[in-house]
């Protein structure tokens, strides 16, 4: 199927590779077929794009959390893991949203913000997500 997306033009997308995200996303609660992108340029790529299949304007930059060195332990209660359609834990990837706060002095140097508390949780096996509302976090420095 082709696509016409807002930021990235027009794709093609294998609809066996899209993510359905049940209830959508909190705010976003019509947007329930996603597409996840990434730079084929890149050998390991940090940021990835998740597209709105719904809305062609909606996309996020997402990473993984090791990308940032945070480490989740994420506990599911028994309608998220039935929503994901979840057999094994190691079916899960978890993805966290970033955000541009634009510097109004000088673009390159807005700040980029990964939202850690509400992380995005997929089921690679059946391509189904939903959005981890208010994680509490504890946070752990190392100095290397």
């Amino acid at each position: 199927m082709r696509f016409q997306s807002s930021q990235l033009g027009q794709v093609d997308i294998d609809e066996s590779t899209v993510i359905t995200f049940p209830r959508g996303i909190p705010a976003l609660e019509n947007c329930t077929r996603f597409k996840l992108f990434h730079n084929a340029t890149q050998a390991q790529p940090q940021v990835f794009w998740l597209q709105s299949l719904d809305d062609p304007g909606v996309i996020f930059s997402i990473t993984t959390p090791e990308a940032l060195d945070i480490r989740y332990e994420i506990e599911l209660d028994d309608a998220e893991v039935s929503e994901l359609k979840l057999q094994q834990p190691q079916d899960v990837a978890i993805l966290l949203m970033l955000s541009n706060q634009a510097d109004e002095q000088h673009p390159a140097l807005s700040t980029m913000k990964a939202n850690i508390r509400n992380p995005l949780v997929i089921n690679l096996q059946s391509r189904t997500g939903l959005q981890k509302m208010g994680l509490q976090c504890d946070i752990l420095l190392h100095n290397r």
